[in-house]
């Protein structure tokens, strides 16, 4: 799996009808040690509702078709989770709810 943060999303109205009704968002993957990104970004079909500025976890590979809702799909990266903190080695990466406090005020 690996994690990153949703940036963005693509519309496209001409695509294979299997990705109709599909949504598809671009994920910027992130260290797991200091959440920043690695520099390069992935679209994903989102499995969960995700929304830009989310920290998500993504499968890849034969493993993203893994859901109900991916299993028929053509795709290599699925968002199978909004994550609400990471620990690391004992350490507190990320927590969402912090995050939001801090954007909030």
């Amino acid at each position: 799996m690996m994690v990153g943060r949703v940036t963005g999303n693509v519309v496209s109205t001409n695509k294979i009808e299997k990705l109709t009704g599909a949504r598809m968002l671009i994920v910027e993957p992130v260290s797991l040690e200091t959440i920043e990104p690695t520099g390069d970004y992935i679209v994903c079909v989102d499995d969960v509702g995700a929304g830009e500025g989310d920290l998500v976890f993504c499968a890849y590979g034969s493993s993203s078709r893994q859901s109900d809702t991916s299993k028929l799909l053509a795709t290599d990266y699925t968002i199978f989770g909004i994550v609400d903190s990471l620990t690391l080695r004992g350490v507190r990466t990320y927590d969402k709810a912090k995050e939001a406090a801090h954007a909030a005020g």
